[in-house]
């Protein structure tokens, strides 16, 4: 079967480090991306693991983005919870699971 293409038209992100000093760091900009649902067994599995996963998207592969990065979407932060580096799409894709930082717990920039 071929694989479906895959689309990055619902946004732009950037990917920053968190420095010594609780900053963040630009690691990557300008990144498109595509929405994936949070489907109920991924919502399910991270609340019998006392966590949420808040959204769930997918990049043009980029090996060099870890957990716990901090995702910025339209001013909104996101720690990264999971990376998931996938082969079998067209082209490869790196799917991010994302969870919202509440306002508290926000970084400001270096």
């Amino acid at each position: 079967m071929k694989a479906k293409f895959e689309e990055f038209n619902d946004g732009i992100l950037d990917v920053y480090n968190v420095n010594n000093e609780d900053k963040l760091e630009k690691a990557k900009s300008g990144l498109r991306f595509g929405n994936k649902n949070v489907g109920i067994t991924r919502h399910y599995a991270a609340r019998a693991a006392d966590t949420r996963v808040d959204r769930v998207i997918h990049i043009l592969q980029q090996q060099d983005i870890y957990p716990h990065q901090v995702a910025v979407i339209a001013g909104e932060q996101y720690d990264i919870d999971k990376t998931d580096h996938l082969k079998n799409t067209l082209p490869p894709v790196t799917k991010l699971s994302l969870i919202k930082f509440e306002k508290h717990r926000e970084r400001e920039f270096a």
